[in-house]
């Protein structure tokens, strides 16, 4: 072996400083793909330029930032219904057409807004919503796969560092889209009710910041599909001759889909006996079987962290679409609050690579238990930031996305460690169905409840969600060869 060479304990795999050379590109490739999809958290920055827009020009003219979140819903629910589709599609076409299929999906969705939002929000929903969701569905996951066939023994770092991508594109294109729409930084003038705290951009006083709007949708889109295709190019397997049968990340493939598959008398044991199908070996524990997703159905496991997936999710889905219409009820600063927006997808993305971290370090259910615990207490004493001022609505809403960043780096992860690694992207997919019903009721409850119980009432109503995911997460009980929680 050179002194370049390294060779990792437990895995046989010979490295030199070429094969990490190639692991970074991929890793690189994944964050590039993942920072455009990651825009799908700048709708609570453009959700006051979107809104009002609409109520000015378009239809319906007494549209509300809760109805709004419509838009999000339906994204969260595209990228939940796709995600399993994407699974497959990357094993019949290869990850790296998957992923520009599923990325260029979302530029498109993104240009065609340009047109949509002049005529309508239902138009503007499939565009902006479930076209930009169900391509983020297609591309999520390949990037993930593919960069953890690279580095099997790090899969938490890894998706940390990809996912990073993902919380960290709002940094980027919050500040792009406020500079191009509101360069002056007009505050909304226009109360939605008589006396009412939530107030729109007019077209009588903000009419040249609203004619910008459908514009930044070409140049987002443009920007996007530039990134995207450069990612793409960076994202391929790892040399055949590096691979580890036993550990790498395979995409699951048509033969693999076979029922032949299930007739296997491994596959067909009690799948919820999984201390017995846990390699002793692996400094992970990472299961020694790969459980088919059909199989994965059938485990009580699955539907624990689908349940935990699903009642976190209303946290995400309801601040990172609706925290910059909250802080202007008492803040009169567009600047802060996209500032505000940029920075909370810095910590959105260093939250990621620190829980993915965590989670390498002590068990999925313990990292989950203390997500779940701070999150629920910030969103439970979110409605005291008034009295605090800017420094403190800055404060909660980044360590809220500090937080909540956490479920998307440990799910992959804990999804690879109880089910095994080889059908990777088709089984988060299917834990990642839960966002469907998690992004379609946030938004009913959203809007038909926020203007009954208030804010307030809203953030106790998130919190508890938020408590009932730690309280399925208190009853997933997987464990390695060892008998240690994964």
């Amino acid at each position: 072996m050179t002194d370049s060479a390294v060779r990792v304990p437990g895995h046989g795999r010979k490295r030199d400083r070429s094969y990490y050379l190639g692991a970074a590109s991929v890793i690189l490739g994944g964050v590039l793909v993942h920072l455009t999809l990651g825009t799908i958290y700048t709708f609570g920055n453009m959700n006051p330029y979107f809104t009002s827009y609409i109520r000015a020009y378009s239809s319906p003219r007494d549209l509300t930032y809760t109805s709004s979140i419509w838009v999000s819903a339906f994204a969260g629910a595209g990228q939940g219904l796709a995600m399993f589709a994407g699974g497959i599609l990357a094993s019949r076409i290869g990850p790296r057409w998957a992923v520009l299929l599923g990325s260029w999906t979302t530029s498109l969705g993104v240009v065609l807004t340009y047109l949509t939002i002049k005529v309508s929000l239902q138009l503007s929903v499939i565009t902006y919503g479930a076209m930009f969701g169900l391509g983020i569905g297609i591309a999520y996951a390949p990037p993930l796969a593919v960069a953890m066939q690279w580095l099997p023994e790090r899969k938490g770092l890894v998706n940390g560092i990809v996912l990073a991508g993902f919380g960290g594109g709002s940094f980027i294109f919050n500040q792009v889209q406020t500079a191009y729409i509101n360069p002056d930084n007009l505050a909304p003038d226009q109360p939605g009710s008589p006396g009412s705290t939530t107030k729109y951009f007019s077209k009588e006083k903000a009419g040249d910041l609203l004619d910008r709007v459908p514009k930044t949708f070409l140049i987002l889109g443009t920007c996007y599909a530039l990134m995207q295709f450069i990612g793409v190019l960076l994202i391929r397997p790892p040399p055949s001759d590096a691979r580890n049968d036993r550990e790498r990340d395979i995409l699951v493939t048509p033969s693999n889909m076979a029922p032949d598959s299930l007739d296997d008398p491994l596959i067909n044991s009690d799948k919820d006996s999984f201390s017995s199908q846990i390699s002793d070996c692996s400094p992970l524990g990472v299961a020694d079987v790969s459980l088919h997703p059909m199989e994965v159905l059938k485990s009580r496991s699955f539907y624990l962290l689908w349940a935990t997936f699903l009642f976190n999710g209303q946290a995400i889905t309801f601040i990172s679409t609706l925290y910059k219409a909250y802080g202007q009820t008492f803040i009169e600063d567009d600047h802060f609050l996209a500032l505000l927006g940029s920075f909370s997808s810095v910590f959105n993305a260093i939250g990621r690579i620190f829980w993915g971290s965590l989670g390498d370090r002590i068990s999925f259910r313990t990292t989950m238990l203390i997500l779940c615990g701070v999150m629920a207490s910030l969103l439970l004493t979110l409605n005291a930031t008034p009295s605090g001022g800017k420094p403190m609505f800055f404060i909660w809403i980044s360590a809220i996305f500090l937080t909540f960043c956490g479920n998307f780096a440990l799910f992959p992860t804990v999804t690879a460690r109880t089910f095994g690694p080889k059908y990777i992207s088709v089984n988060f997919g299917l834990v990642f169905t839960s966002q469907v019903i998690t992004c379609l009721l946030g938004a009913f409850l959203t809007s038909n409840l926020q203007s009954i119980i208030g804010w307030n009432g809203m953030f106790f109503l998130v919190a508890a969600f938020t408590y009932t995911g730690m309280f399925f997460t208190f009853l997933f009980d997987v464990k390695d060869g060892r008998g240690n929680d994964i």
